[in-house]
Formats: structure tokens, sequence, C-alpha cells
């Protein structure tokens, strides 16, 4: 079969296109709804020289970056707004850029429901609100000056201590406020409870076996917990505690936002195996340690009735349509084993169900450049859904990456990477 290369040519310009349109008429302010907070920079701020700022001098020049990453100058607008660093705010502006390229969030807060639930008055001290206007205020790709998220950071300094002041802050421990500040903000108050007792539910009922434990759980979490964070970035995973004496097994089912590997465990057990050429291991090889059984001393098993020696492992029940991965490094001497990922990844020997849909592409990264995770600088690099083009993200400077290169993506030590469910398998 030949195959016309000028009609394929064209197909994909009209294709991206068609793409481009869309998001610009989604970003278009027609829906009626008031935005309450301004992001815009303050005045004095207008005439400074980001390239001469201290939070980007002190660390590293944007000339050096240029030589380094192989970056070109963007000088289209397909890519979001920058953020302003307010003072070790690099942590914060990297998780709110990853969350940003999410257009699914994007479209969610654009809705006319959302909106609505916006605008309700017992709504306002809400951190959803907040969130949101940011969001739409990136998608405002127009006006290319950077955004200045003083209000937000106020905002969740008042909610939370860890993230008061001028201070460093491990990007982690912002996205996983966010993540369940937000769902809990979004997900029917009247549920709470109900899910509270769901999600601790284990198989003490020794009448229920694995299955219906499953169908149970999935059916009272969609029924009683569900929010838009739920539907983008929960999974289900699950425990198997086995007894070494009668080889009976309990499971517990429970949600997850998002996935951690200890990478110097992780190496640790690959030396263990002989397998090390170098301080690197790849991602595969962190699914594969996550799967692999720990003793469970002074256990004691219902069927045995009696203490004895078990085993236990969690794995994979459903995967998420948004998976969060956070590769913890530790400190030392740990903080220098390196990770090797791919842009596409592949998980159906790691999931229990629905393995045709266990493909995904990378969307995210949130990179950190430093000695130890205690101090250093984040940047983020995403994945435009606008152009298709990676950029990155250095607080307020953007620039344009082309495409996914591990030269490129492996500079500093990846941190928290974004996958997203894809039909490409």
């Amino acid at each position: 079969m030949m195959i016309d290369i000028k009609k394929a040519a064209s197909s994909i310009v009209d294709l991206v296109k068609t793409s481009v349109d869309y998001f610009k008429n989604l970003r278009s302010d027609d829906s009626g709804y008031k935005m309450k907070y301004d992001f815009s920079l303050p005045k004095k701020f207008l005439q400074i020289n980001l390239d001469n700022t201290p939070f980007i001098s002190s660390f590293l020049k944007v000339t050096e970056l240029d030589k380094k990453l192989n970056i070109s100058n963007n000088k289209d607008s397909n890519h979001l707004r920058g953020l302003v660093n307010i003072a070790s705010t690099c942590y914060m502006n990297s998780i709110i850029q990853c969350f940003a390229h999410i257009k699914e969030l994007y479209i969610y807060f654009k809705k006319d429901k959302t909106q609505k639930l916006m605008s309700e008055p017992f709504n306002q001290d809400k951190l959803f609100i907040l969130f949101g206007e940011l969001i739409i205020s990136l998608w405002k790709i127009d006006d290319s000056s950077p955004l200045y998220p003083y209000i937000f950071k106020e905002k969740i300094g008042n909610m939370n201590p860890l993230f008061q002041g001028p201070i460093p802050n491990d990007a982690k421990d912002l996205l996983t406020f966010i993540l369940m500040q937000l769902h809990e903000e979004l997900n029917h108050p009247n549920n709470i409870n109900n899910f509270n007792q769901m999600n601790n539910m284990s198989n003490c009922n020794m009448q229920m076996n694995k299955k219906a434990m499953f169908n149970s759980f999935v059916n009272d979490f969609q029924h009683n917990y569900r929010s838009i964070i739920s539907e983008l970035f929960f999974g289900l995973n699950y425990t198997e505690i086995r007894c070494l004496c009668c080889n009976s097994a309990l499971y517990n089912y429970q949600t997850f936002n998002f996935l951690i590997f200890p990478l110097a465990q992780v190496l640790n057990n690959k030396m263990q195996l002989g397998n090390v050429i170098d301080n690197t291991v790849t991602l595969d090889e962190c699914f594969q340690y996550n799967q692999i059984y720990s003793p469970l001393n002074d256990y004691y098993c219902t069927v045995c009735r009696q203490n004895s020696q078990g085993k236990y492992a969690t794995f994979l029940s459903v995967l998420p349509n948004i998976i969060i991965i956070i590769l913890n490094r530790g400190e030392g001497l740990q903080y220098n084993v390196k990770i090797d990922f791919d842009e596409n990844l592949d998980l159906k020997n790691y999931v229990e169900y629905f393995k045709e849909d266990s493909f995904y592409e990378l969307i995210g990264v949130v990179s950190h450049y430093g000695q130890s995770g205690a101090n250093g600088h984040f940047m983020a690099r995403c994945k435009s859904p606008i152009d298709g083009f990676w950029y990155l993200y250095n607080d307020a400077i953007i620039q344009k990456l082309e495409y996914f290169t591990k030269e490129n993506f492996l500079q500093g030590n990846p941190y928290i990477l974004f996958y997203k469910k894809t039909k490409f398998g």
C-alpha cells in the first residue's frame, strides 16, 4: 500500500490546527463567570529583567540551560504562562504547571456547572476556587506575562503551616496536600464518613472472597466518593497477607493517588541480584520491586488460629487515568541514584484488571537540581496539550524543548513523573 506523504503531512497539519482552534475557543471567557482573584504581576515587577533576577541567576543562568539542554527559544503562544518565584516557591510553581497541563482539569473548571459551584457563597473559602482560577489564568496564553501566585501561596500557607513563609519545601508535600484537599472539597461531604469506613475495609470478614471484596469496594467507591480528582488520579491496589504455615491469604483493598518508589532500595535489590552496572535503576525495575514480598513476623493467622510467620506485598488492581510516580532518593549517597524512564509506559504486567487499558504517555516531569532534597531548585517539563511540544518551566522563564529526549529529561534529578493513560497500545 502506497502512502501519499504530502497528503499525510497535510492531514497532520489540519489535525494540529483543529486542536489549537478547539482550545482557543475553550479559552474564550463567554461563560459569564467573573474571576474573583487577580494573579497579574504587580507594577513594580513589570520592569524587571527576569534573566537577571536572583531566583534565576543564583542557581542557573538561562544561557547555561540553553547549552545543557539544547533548548530553542519559543516564539509561538501554544504554551501556558509562567509563574513568578515568590521567595523559594519553585516547588509550588513546578507542581502547578504539571496540573495545569492536564487539559481535563482545565475543561472541568471551565464548565458552567463547576463555575456555578465556584460562585456559591458557602464555597468562597475553599482552595478549589483559587486553584481553578489559577489554572484558567495560566491558559490565557494571549497574554505572555507571567502570573504572580501570591494569593495562592498565602492560601495554602493559611491552610497548612508547612507552606507558610519564604521557606523551601518539598514539591511532593504540596502535591499530596493539593490532591487530598481538592478531593475533599469537591466530593459530596455527606459521603466522606461512608468512604472512611469503606477505605479501611479488609477481609477480616472471612465470608467474603477476594473477587467479592473487589466488587464491593469498587461499587461503594463509585457511589460514595467521587470527584474530578478521583476520576483522574485515583487507582486501586490491594495488600496481600499470606500465612507461611497454611498458605491462607487476607486481602485489603485501598485507593491510591500516587506511587512512591524508594530508588536506593530498588538499587540495593538490584545489587543483590547481581544486575548492577552503575547506580541507575529503570522504572520497570521499580514496579518489579514494588511487588516483592516482605516478611511479617508474629503474624496471627485466623485460619491456623495461632501466631506464625507471614509475608505481605502490595499489588496494583485498577490503574488511574493519570498515574503520578514519586521517585524517592533519600539523602546523602542515596541521593545519587539515577532513574531511567521512557516517554511511553506499559503497565500490563503489573495490574490485576483491565490490562488492555494499561498504556501511558508522559505529560509532565518535576525535576530537582541540587545536592539533596533539602535544598536546590525545582523545574517542570510539561507537554503542551495544544501543540504537543514539550516546554521547560523554570518559574517565570519558559523555553521550548521540542521533543522528549533522555539527554534533556534526565538532567538534574527527575523527581515526580506524570503519566496519562492513552490508547496507543
